[in-house]
This record gives structure tokens, C-alpha cells and sequence, in this order.
């Protein structure tokens, strides 16, 4: 695999392009690595799926107010990555890739299933986390968006359809039910629940592996949190990212 990277740094508050860029080759295609970086790496927020930009802007104010870094996956401007292997066409979803079950189940899912393709979707995934030392964090922040009507807080319910993965959660009658945290820390679930956000706390021990970002890490003993919003809700996604890194401040996961 012929491992590259985009890297857009944050000096000064403003925001400037290296041209060199080196990139993650996953069959035919050609998945950029865009890094927006100024003052310390930590924390590192992540962006797995190119369609969900308001995401991406909310990080970005953050990482100028704040300092940190954010990554983001760039191939194509939409959300699964297709790619073609002898032949054949595959598609999966980059945040379903993070174990050998979420990698066969999205190809069988996106597409079509064999062992080539599983292998090249395997070596993306382990050189992105290598290639960012991501297992080596404090803690992940995933920035998401949903758009208000599919995936939402109530989803989390004991009624609703992603139930199994949830512990416990909290629903505020103010917020929006499509901007919400998906938490693995049990601090994180209390902190977001007394500031009155929605939040659900995954049930590490019961949910079931779909190869997501969020079974890899707690798997890894490193916190880690969605952050999820409606993408037409800029200014709540930016304050949930900014009371997000309060309190990763707060809880002494980084430095002030």
C-alpha cells in the first residue's frame, strides 16, 4: 500500500496548504489525509466520511480557537469509498473498517465480499490509524453529522433500532434529537448529561462489533467520543466540539 499524506497546518491562527501530499491507495482510488493542525496534536478530532462537512468547519473553529488537530478522509465528496480490485467494484464504510467482521460485513453490505478486497480495505485501515498514532491518544473525538430524521438520540432508546449499542442515555427537551454525543467513557456521560446535552454512553461490554471507530477504541482502553449534528446546525456542532474539549480539559486527558 503506497501510504501518503495532505497536511494543512494552522500557524499562527490562519490556516496555510503544504502542496506535498502522500495518500492512502485503496485499490484504484486515492484517499487524502487532510490535516489541520496549529499548537499541540491533542486533541485529535478524526472525520471519516466526506460528505459530512459541517462537521469538518465546526472542528476547524476549534482547533483555531483552541489548538489540536483534526483529520479528515477526502476521496470523493461522498460517503462510502468505492474503489475497483480486478475487475471488480467494491464499496464500504470507512467507519465500519476497524475489525475483521465490520470489514466483512460492510463490503457484503456496500457492495460484494472477497478476500483481496478485504485485505486492501484491512491495510487502509491499520495504516490510518499508524500513520496518526491514533492508538497511542488520550482520547478520540469523531466528528459527525446526521440530518435530523435518521440517526438521532432516539435511536438510542430502548425501542429504537440502535438500542443494543447503548448503556444509558440522556435526552434534553431543549436540543436538538439529531445533535447528540455518542460517549465510551462514563465521565464523559456525566458531564455532557449535567450540561444537558443529548448523549448516549455505548455498553462496551454488550455491543455489538461493527467494526466502528467507537468498538476499536473502547476495545483499546482510549476514550473516545462522536459528536454528532444535523448538518445545517453549524453553531450547535461548534459548541458541542468546544464543551467537548472543556471537558477533555477538565478531566485531565490533555493539558490546558
Amino acid at each position: 500500500m503506497f501510504l501518503s499524506l495532505v497536511v494543512v497546518l494552522v500557524a499562527s491562527g490562519c490556516m496555510t496548504r503544504n502542496p506535498p501530499r502522500t495518500s492512502f491507495k485503496v485499490g484504484d482510488v486515492t484517499v487524502h489525509a487532510h490535516v489541520f493542525q496549529r499548537g499541540a496534536f491533542s486533541p485529535v478530532m478524526i472525520n471519516v466520511h466526506d460528505d459530512e462537512n459541517t462537521s469538518v468547519l465546526a472542528g476547524k473553529v476549534i482547533v483555531k480557537e483552541s489548538g489540536g488537530r483534526l483529520v479528515e478522509l477526502v476521496h470523493s465528496g461522498r460517503r462510502f469509498v468505492e474503489f475497483k480490485l480486478d475487475g471488480q467494484t467494491y464499496r464500504f464504510d470507512p467507519n465500519r473498517i476497524f475489525s475483521e467482521d465490520g470489514i466483512r460485513a460492510t463490503l457484503s453490505r456496500r457492495s460484494y465480499y472477497s478476500e483481496p478486497a478485504h485485505r486492501v480495505v484491512k491495510e487502509f485501515a491499520a495504516g490510518f490509524i499508524a500513520q496518526f498514532a491514533l492508538d497511542h491518544e488520550p482520547v478520540i473525538v469523531a466528528l459527525h453529522n446526521t440530518d435530523g430524521h435518521g440517526l438521532t438520540i432516539n435511536s438510542y432508546r430502548v425501542d429504537g433500532d440502535k438500542s443494543a449499542a447503548s448503556a444509558t442515555l440522556h435526552a434534553s427537551a431543549r436540543r436538538s434529537v439529531g445533535d447528540f454525543f455518542y460517549v465510551t467513557d462514563r465521565r464523559f456521560f456525566d458531564y455532557l448529561k449535567a450540561r444537558d446535552f443529548n448523549v448516549t454512553l455505548q455498553d462496551d461490554a454488550n455491543v455489538p462489533d461493527d467494526g466502528s471507530a467507537s468498538v476499536y477504541f473502547a476495545r483499546k482502553g482510549i476514550p473516545y467520543l462522536n459528536i454528532e449534528a444535523d448538518v445545517s446546525h453549524l453553531d450547535e456542532q461548534t459548541e458541542m466540539v468546544r464543551v467537548a474539549r472543556e471537558m477533555i480539559v477538565e478531566l485531565g486527558l490533555i493539558p490546558r
